[in-house]
């Protein structure tokens, strides 16, 4: 990637533009034409650095229940347990890890269904007898956001949904939840194109975004990467045990750190007692646990979990109402 590339990149993960021609807007930032933007963006996505520009949806405030599990597939049904697993459509993303809980996956079940009782299911079809439900408890960072331009991470913070803030979606909703989480098209009005499939105008369509915006229904509405085409190879998920009356200082100093684009409090158990996690992405594996160390010295942490990426066993967008 050259220097416009990058920050084309940076761009469309902060500042996507909401409008009628959010390309061209997009150029005139950055002192590009229309067309050169489209060029470059149909580049990235051939090279697989750029997954897709849509929007990121809360799923907990459709009636969506999600949470993170860890299960410890035994190494003579590994294969088929993963199989298994990456068949709901409700898992975006499992992860092989180094660890007697071998596979980490994020599921979410849709309203009017059981998570416990969906997980369950899917652990006994493979064959899984110990596994771990670790939904979020709190939010302290989401915002994934790969600033290119200045080679570290956004220090935007997000925070979880007030509970009041859940949506009954009808008809009209889900029709434009389904097309607007999918990639947008590449043309110079690409909102009155998806206006078109729902019989809505392009003005109807932006204004729905910047609601969903604007109540917590949408997250952001964004360009997403893949940070290992990227350049970014070490990828470490850290499970700390910190003590409770703690939790929430740690939470917001680890939010702000620069190589960490995920911070939750996560439920925890008497025989594991990890309660916050984060994610963090550097250029080299050593470089992440150096930085691991650091972390653990700078918060005081007695005891936390490095847990390394070992493959990468599905990596998609989460889909609502599938």
């Amino acid at each position: 990637m050259d220097a416009l590339d990058k920050n084309l990149l940076t761009e469309i993960q902060k500042r996507f533009p909401l409008e009628s021609t959010p390309y061209a807007s997009l150029g005139k930032r950055l002192g590009l034409s229309e067309e050169e933007v489209l060029a470059r963006l149909k580049n990235l996505k051939e090279k697989g650095i750029l997954r897709q520009i849509g929007a990121i949806f809360n799923p907990q405030a459709l009636g969506f229940k999600t949470s993170l599990v860890a299960a410890a597939a035994p190494k003579y049904n590994f294969k088929k347990a993963a199989e298994i697993i990456n068949a709901y459509p409700g898992v975006s993303h499992n992860y092989l890890r180094d660890h007697f809980f071998n596979l980490w996956f994020t599921i979410a079940v849709p309203p009017g269904e059981d998570l416990k009782s969906v997980v369950a299911s899917l652990m006994a079809r493979a064959q899984v007898e110990r596994y771990l439900l670790l939904p979020i408890l709190k939010i302290f960072h989401i915002a994934v956001v790969y600033d290119f331009a200045e080679e570290n991470n956004s220090d935007e913070v997000t925070f979880s949904l007030p509970e009041e803030k859940f949506f009954t979606p009808d008809e009209k909703t889900i029709s434009l939840v389904r097309l607007t989480q999918e990639d947008l098209p590449r043309v110079s009005r690409p909102f009155k194109e998806l206006g078109k499939k729902v019989g809505l105008s392009e003005e109807e369509v932006i204004s729905w975004l910047k609601k969903g915006l604007e109540t917590g229904m949408i997250r952001r509405f964004a360009g997403l990467v893949r940070h290992n085409r990227a350049g970014l190879r070490g990828n470490v998920m850290v499970a700390w045990q910190i003590p409770q009356e703690k939790l929430d200082q740690v939470g917001k100093f680890l939010a702000k750190e620069k190589k960490i684009t995920h911070c939750y409090e996560r439920k925890s158990y008497p025989d594991w007692p990890y309660n916050l996690y984060t994610m963090i992405h550097a250029r080299e594996l050593d470089e992440a646990m150096s930085y691991v160390k650091s972390l653990a010295s700078q918060i005081d942490a007695q005891k936390y979990l490095p847990l390394i990426t070992l493959k990468e066993l599905k990596k998609i967008r989460l889909k609502l109402f599938w």
